[in-house]
């Protein structure tokens, strides 16, 4: 592996919204997940919904006992969970309690219980970067409508957005936090302009601040303005072909209220906007605000607003207040992500096996750095700096069959009509992709002059991966991975890169410091087998008692190459020792089709209360080695809850000899709140005259059976009916009782 280069000079920013001023300091970083967590959560879980079906059919006074019982457990569960949120949010979600649970729990207990969330608000994206990227980690926090600030966490992949953008959300609540399953539980509901005011001059006000403890004057006004107002704002002006500028004021020292032992950035914020407000300076003039302090306490190495209006950016002297960490944290404030390296071992790029190096991307600006690189085709595209308005293009390219020589400009060249990059689909010409090769030619040039003593990406062409849907996936690829260096990653004149995905050829044919020209080389359509997209219905934890069945619903995307004919797939599941599955071959589909399999997974009546864990998978039929499995989760409970009901109150016996009626009794059985199919229900029926009918039903899906108990004038004694309802499943039962009167 190659080396995880990280700048001391760039160091590490906290990517912040403005909504965060005046709130609580973000969570601390994630701690460890101990290795009992989880159990103890299920374990808890599973005494609440066993006490919950306790109290369901409890008489009053009963109910009056367990009511103590039920509050202690629901608050020892609420801590688990509590405590759960920052290490396993996806254990949080796995052992939620469904609503029926929840509908069946007394007042007392609500409190401590999660409940579902959908709220309306404004998102904040933190990133709190430290030495190690390792200890990186994102924070999130909505902010509603009604001014309510909840902590968001997701079990899987979190969207990649920018502060200010409008969204719903939909969860899991737990006190001020909301878990959610992943970025598609939170939809944006109105996103302008991908990323705003990112053109013309940018208005910024830069305030200098120490401390009660640390009044020193690490830098003069005029080194300050020299920074922001011309190397800073130079640098914006070449990199983004002269559409971009920063002008404003640098004001202060103002010494703030705060100490530099503590690290509370806004407070920092705050004090250093309301001195420069007494100071006479009009804060709304602005649209950038920079705070520069003395080194203190904090272990972050910078801080700036992913967007944002005004955005803000925090800069202490610790790691030096110069262009390649003042240019970093503005990329952030412009809303900019990192710009990454990925280390795929021997090859340049492959499916498997690959590193994401967090700053790997030492030739972009938001990458790391000591230089003073410009930013890369994708990021300036998300800038509008290129391929927009008056910006000079971007190639995108058509994935047609053949080979295309093309001809690009180099990066750092002022503003004109010639092409800066090639924007290469990753597929082929009979599909569609999100994912592009972004090739770029790089030369020593303005601020990319620390590039004059490297032949190599002087020599060919810079390659990035990117998802153009997700903002933080720029990816610098290695094209020479026998060597063990970053500094050499491009594709030099007279070499050829093959993509082993979608089979596209890159060569540089020449590069120097006009530019490079490139063939790209589709291959015509062919087939190449992969692995199948799988999803699951239902995606939640499934609540089920013992001995019974649950089904899932597995729908297969075909996600061949078009050159391939249609397949079939054998979908099946793994699971625990002991139970059973069905299984299933799909209808045959097209690449890029979808089709679905129902699977029945069924539980033995001997099942201990528990969470278990169902792995459903497909195969390719004709390349069986190409699977993909997806786990669902089965919460089995072993209580029933049994309740009987009559269609009428009373009944009138008929007034003709020989005419029958009949009584509707109705038995519901319930497990943790879920109905439950198939349970053998046993109804009693006794007279007045203490004669027993039983009448004998099956449960269908929704949990419910039906008899009809027949009285007839002659031979049924007026008076009150007692019934009592016995439902069986497994090992499991329950009884429920009813009356009614004959007159």
């Amino acid at each position: 592996m190659r080396t995880n280069w990280k700048s001391l000079a760039l160091g590490a920013c906290m990517l912040v919204s403005l909504g965060a001023l005046g709130h609580e300091t973000p969570a601390p970083a994630p701690a460890k997940v101990a290795p009992q967590a989880s159990t103890v959560a299920r374990d808890v879980t599973m005494s609440l919904v066993g006490l919950s079906a306790q109290f369901a059919t409890a008489t009053p006074g009963e109910q009056g006992q367990l009511i103590a019982q039920l509050v202690s457990v629901a608050k020892q569960r609420h801590d688990e969970l509590a405590a759960l949120l920052e290490i396993d949010p996806a254990e949080v979600l796995r052992v939620a309690i469904p609503p029926q649970v929840l509908a069946s729990l007394p007042p007392q207990a609500i409190p401590f219980v999660e409940q579902s969330a959908d709220e309306d608000g404004t998102l904040e994206v933190y990133h709190v970067d430290h030495v190690n990227p390792a200890d990186d980690y994102y924070l999130h926090f909505l902010t509603t409508k009604g001014n309510k600030r909840y902590a968001l966490y997701f079990a899987d992949a979190a969207p990649n957005l920018v502060t200010g953008a409008s969204v719903h959300v939909h969860g899991k609540r737990i006190d001020s936090a909301i878990v959610l399953e992943s970025g598609n539980d939170l939809t944006v509901t109105d996103k302008a302009s991908a990323l705003p005011n990112t053109l013309g001059v940018q208005k910024t006000l830069t305030i200098l601040v120490n401390f009660t403890d640390e009044a020193t004057q690490p830098y003069t006004l005029a080194q300050a303005q020299s920074v922001m107002f011309t190397t800073t704002s130079n640098y914006d002006y070449e990199t983004s072909y002269q559409q971009t500028s920063l002008t404003g004021a640098v004001v202060g020292w103002f010494t703030i209220a705060s100490s530099s032992t503590t690290c509370d950035y806004t407070t920092i914020a705050s004090q250093a906007q309301s001195a420069a407000t007494k100071a006479g300076v009009n804060l709304s003039s602005y649209n950038r605000y920079v705070y520069v302090f003395p080194a203190n306490t904090c272990t972050w190495w910078g801080l700036g607003t992913i967007g944002g209006n005004p955005s803000q950016a925090w800069i202490h002297s610790k790691w030096g207040f110069s262009l390649p960490v003042v240019g970093h944290e503005m990329g952030h404030n412009f809303g900019l992500y990192h710009s990454h390296s990925l280390d795929c071992g021997s090859a340049a790029i492959a499916s498997t096996g690959c590193t994401m190096s967090e700053y790997g991307d030492i030739f972009d600006m938001m990458g790391s750095s000591n230089n003073t690189p410009h930013y890369n085709a994708f990021q300036k595209e998300r800038l509008g700096w290129l391929n927009a308005g008056v910006s000079p293009p971007l190639i995108t390219v058509p994935a047609t069959p053949g080979t295309v020589t093309y001809t690009i400009g180099a990066m750092e060249d002022a503003r004109n009509t010639t092409p800066r990059a090639l924007k290469i689909p990753r597929g082929t010409s009979c599909t569609s992709t999100s994912e592009y090769f972004y090739v770029e030619s790089r030369q020593a040039k303005g601020f990319d002059s620390f590039l004059s003593g490297n032949a190599n990406v002087q020599g060919g062409v810079l390659i990035h991966d990117v998802n153009v849907n997700d903002a933080n996936s720029s990816d610098l690829l290695d094209m020479t991975p026998a060597t063990t260096s970053w500094s050499d990653p491009a594709l030099v004149a007279g070499q050829s890169f093959t993509d082993p995905l979608s089979g596209l050829t890159i060569t540089t044919l020449s590069a120097g410091t006009g530019g490079a020209t490139v063939n790209v080389t589709f291959q015509p359509s062919s087939c190449t087998r992969a692995a199948p997209a799988v999803t699951i219905a239902p995606t939640g934890t499934v609540w089920t008692s013992a001995g019974s069945s649950t089904n899932y619903s597995v729908t297969v995307t075909n996600k061949d190459s078009c050159g391939c004919a249609a397949t079939t797939y054998d979908v099946g599941a793994a699971v625990p020792s002991g139970w059973s599955a069905s299984s299933a071959r799909t209808a045959s589909v097209v690449p890029g089709s979808s089709t679905s399999s129902s699977i029945l997974v069924t539980n033995p009546a001997s099942t201990p209360a528990a969470f278990y864990t169902v792995g459903l998978d497909a195969s390719n039929s004709s390349a069986s080695t190409l699977q993909t499995a997806v786990n669902g989760t089965v919460a089995v409970v072993t209580s029933l809850a049994v309740a009987a009901s009559t269609d009428k109150s009373s009944y009138a016996l008929p007034r003709q000899k020989n005419t029958t009626i009949y009584a509707l009794i109705t038995t519901t059985v319930t497990s943790s709140g879920a109905p439950v199919g198939g349970a053998a229900v046993n109804v009693n029926v006794t007279d007045p005259n203490k004669k027993v009918t039983t009448l004998t039903a099956t449960t269908n899906a929704s949990g419910t059976a039906a008899v009809s108990y027949a009285m007839k004038q002659r031979t049924s004694p007026t008076g009150t009916y007692s019934v009592s309802s016995k439902g069986t499943i497994g090992s499991m039962t329950g009884t429920a009782t009813a009356s009614f009167t004959v007159q």
